[in-house]
């Protein structure tokens, strides 16, 4: 491959990330350490981009290597894993998931905005603002890839930095102009399921369960009332769907003019992320024939509404 062509590749994806020259050559400098002077030429191509220059980029700007060196394939498409410790975030966690919020941060001002999702999980954009039933989602996380174990529910408090930055997360999402939220029937059943599993090894107590109970509960009347409303504020709509199939894991994706980013949920909490295009494309293609066999619940489907929150709020009173 020829030397100008990886130059090419390198500066446009760097570019998308960071579009206004200022910003972009302010973030080169801190990131390699240069002078901006130093930068600028890097960017003439009059010096050419050191191969740990390159990596540093790649691993910070959440950009493929493969894609810079044209060696991916229609076939294989990149993504990457967000390992982010959630229990005790280093800078780099936080710089991670701030990151996330930057990009959300598009959303408010592109009218064509959208997020999506098909979960089997509840809508973590939605959970992060309801502080016991987040704290369970955290301890299953802890238990499953925590190196301390077992951990208690009592224990998990998560870092104030973190509470902060979960309450960003939720306000940049509510600025997308659509956002479209297809649930699994059975979300509200697999949570139940695994608290009361964590419950029978002595690790959640009673008392806790009915506090996670009575904000399940809060839950679910507020979800009803934002599906009943279809809007979280004019011009800000927000589509909820049931599905008549089950997901393996939770789907979702952000869009805007700045960038397509699609996510699949692992470990709980953690994400795979690609920016890729044609992962992006695929996605949306899987969303729309997904609702295509799903039951509409906001706005118009009252009758199907009332129906899928009485039987939540059954679930949830099994516990």
């Amino acid at each position: 491959m020829k030397n100008d062509l990886l130059y090419e590749n390198l500066v446009t994806a760097i570019k998308d990330k960071f579009p206004g020259r200022g910003v972009l050559t302010n973030k080169l400098a801190d990131l390699l350490m240069l002078e901006k002077e130093a930068v600028y030429r890097r960017l003439r191509g009059d010096v050419p981009f050191t191969i740990f220059e390159i990596a540093t980029i790649a691993a910070k700007l959440d950009i493929s290597l493969d894609h810079i060196i044209g060696c991916s394939s229609g076939k294989s498409r990149p993504f990457q894993m967000k390992m982010v410790n959630f229990l005790n975030p280093s800078e780099e966690d936080y710089e991670m998931l701030e990151n996330f919020v930057n990009e959300l941060r598009y959303l408010k001002d592109d009218p064509n905005s959208e997020v999506g999702g098909a979960l089997n999980i509840l809508p973590q954009s939605l959970v992060l603002g309801y502080r016991h039933i987040y704290q369970f989602y955290l301890f299953k996380w802890i238990y499953q890839c925590g190196s301390v174990m077992p951990a208690r529910y009592s224990q998990i408090e998560p870092p104030d930095r973190l509470q902060l930055i979960n309450s960003e997360i939720v306000t940049e999402v509510c600025q997308a102009a659509n956002a479209y939220h297809i649930m699994d029937s059975m979300t509200f059943l697999y949570l139940v399921n695994d608290i009361k599993y964590f419950a029978s090894i002595y690790l959640i107590t009673r008392e806790e369960i009915n506090v996670l109970k009575k904000e399940l509960m809060i839950f679910i009347d507020d979800l009803e009332t934002l599906a009943a409303r279809g809007f979280w504020k004019e011009g800000k709509n927000i589509h909820f769907f049931v599905s008549c199939v089950n997901f393996e894991t939770s789907y979702s994706y952000v869009e805007t003019q700045h960038c397509h980013l699609t996510m699949l949920k692992s470990f709980t909490l953690n994400d795979a992320t690609s920016p890729d295009e044609a992962i992006f494309q695929r996605m949306k293609q899987w969303m729309q024939s997904l609702i295509r066999t799903s039951t509409l619940i906001s706005r118009s489907g009252e009758k199907d509404r009332i129906v899928f929150f009485e039987e939540q709020r059954r679930i949830v009173d099994m516990l």
